[in-house]
């Protein structure tokens, strides 16, 4: 029995060597053709992998210019549609943080309208509405510049130059 247990054991053996030594029984054309689709797969694959990083580096600039264009909307909106100012003390803080009128006084009419035009400029930066107006008097030859606003639907105007409001109470409501 021992020697029927070493011939199947040799037999095992035997076969197994046949088998090494005769391959897998696959022709070696085959064998050949899979290996070239084998490297022209990793080929493609190194491929998408590249065109990945490269699309993932594009996704990337995207998402930042994404997010600078969300922050310059936010304070976009913080600002639009200007408004009126809803109250006197509203609109003295915003002079008095506004430096204008700190600067000398002009000697021009033009200069001065300019800074009335600069006031209405970071009025609207702010939010807010503000005109800028000049009149002419033809008897004194004297030109008056004035910033103008609308506070609960009544008219203020001020000086460029001394940021002291006045209500039209002349005009009425106008909003």
């Amino acid at each position: 029995m021992k020697r029927l247990n070493w011939g199947v054991i040799g037999a095992v053996i035997l076969c197994l060597a046949i088998v090494l030594l005769a391959g897998c029984g696959v022709p070696q054309s085959e064998y050949e053709a899979l290996q070239a689709d084998y490297q022209a797969l990793q080929a493609e694959l190194q491929t998408a992998q590249s065109d990945l990083a490269s699309l993932q580096a594009d996704y990337d600039a995207l998402n930042v210019d994404y997010q600078t264009a969300s922050e310059e909307l936010a304070q976009i909106q913080e600002v639009y549609p200007p408004r009126d100012f809803s109250s006197i003390t509203e609109l003295d803080e915003w002079l008095l943080a506004n430096d204008v009128s700190e600067r000398p006084v002009t000697q021009y009419a033009d200069a001065w309208y300019r800074k009335a035009l600069e006031i209405q400029e970071d009025a609207l930066k702010n939010g807010y509405i503000v005109s800028a107006d000049y009149d002419y008097n033809a008897t004194t030859k004297k030109y008056m510049v004035y910033c103008v606003t609308i506070i609960n639907g009544r008219v203020f105007y001020w000086d460029p130059e001394t940021d002291e409001v006045l209500e039209d109470s002349a005009i009425g409501t106008v909003k």
